[in-house]
């Protein structure tokens, strides 16, 4: 599924998926589960236009459902969120370097059959992971908080549209399935031809033929940055479809911290 470019991004619901850097189980631990649900609660509260409507942590990856007015804000406290984290993983585990796969992911909420298709996955990937078996017994989602009547009432008003929520949250959960229009982090894949079109494109704008780009090192380096804002993918990936070794990135990006360009 091509991803909705930021800027054209026109509902107020957005589902948001955080992912390991390689897949890695960077919320295995309880301690670092509930680090990353306070972080989110915290930061997001911060926001005047954020609203946190549900979540889910599971062992490499994450998923929130946000309401916001202003997408920018809402780039701006997932950098927040992720960047504090990334510091508290890594002394944690004593190591360094990125915690998380390049950015988060974003899907735009089409219509209200979408909206409530969305928060029941976002409840149901423990039980879908085996997990647990039932959406109850997981501690690192929303669901038990609902079922309790613990969530803000701004927030069930914005999912719901009424206060009186609990027989429709039944219902949804225990009559809609997954469908199409729900991601699944495992399905999501680097869509090599939308990337390709977008790096001709962008050498059409700066007027460049494509092969120009390997023999300069900053537009290298420039490129992969554009492609990164746009599309959930990594260096590696990126590499290979400029036609480039990743070694090749390691050595240009460590030149450039040596020997920074004239201003």
């Amino acid at each position: 599924m091509p991803r909705i470019a930021r800027s054209d991004m026109i509902s107020s619901y957005i589902h948001v998926i955080t992912q390991g850097i390689n897949k890695e189980e960077i919320f295995k631990e309880t301690k670092y589960k509930n680090k990353y649900i306070k972080l989110v609660k915290k930061i997001l509260e911060e926001y005047e236009n954020l609203n946190l409507l549900g979540y889910c942590i599971m062992d490499n990856h994450a998923h929130l459902l946000i309401y916001t007015k202003n997408y920018k804000i809402l780039s701006k406290a997932m950098l927040r969120i992720n960047t504090a984290y990334g510091i508290f993983y890594n002394k944690e585990e004593e190591r360094v370097g990125y915690v998380f796969r390049n950015r988060y992911y974003t899907q735009q909420i089409k219509d209200e059959k979408h909206l409530y298709n969305a928060i029941v996955y976002i409840h149901k990937n423990p039980v879908k992971a085996k997990l647990v078996s039932k959406m109850e017994e997981y501690e690192y989602s929303s669901y038990c908080q609902y079922k309790k009547g613990e969530i803000d009432g701004k927030c069930i008003e914005l999912l719901f549209h009424t206060k009186e929520y609990k027989e429709t949250f039944e219902f949804i959960h225990k009559n809609l399935k997954e469908e199409g229009d729900i991601f699944d982090i495992e399905k999501i894949q680097v869509n090599a031809e939308n990337i390709e079109k977008f790096i001709d494109n962008y050498c059409e704008e700066i007027g460049i033929r494509k092969d120009e780009i390997k023999k300069n090192n900053y537009l290298i380096i420039k490129i992969m940055k554009e492609i990164k804002k746009e599309y959930f993918c990594n260096e590696k990936e990126i590499a290979k479809l400029l036609g480039i070794g990743k070694n090749r990135i390691s050595k240009i990006k460590q030149g450039l911290k040596e020997c920074p360009p004239n201003p």
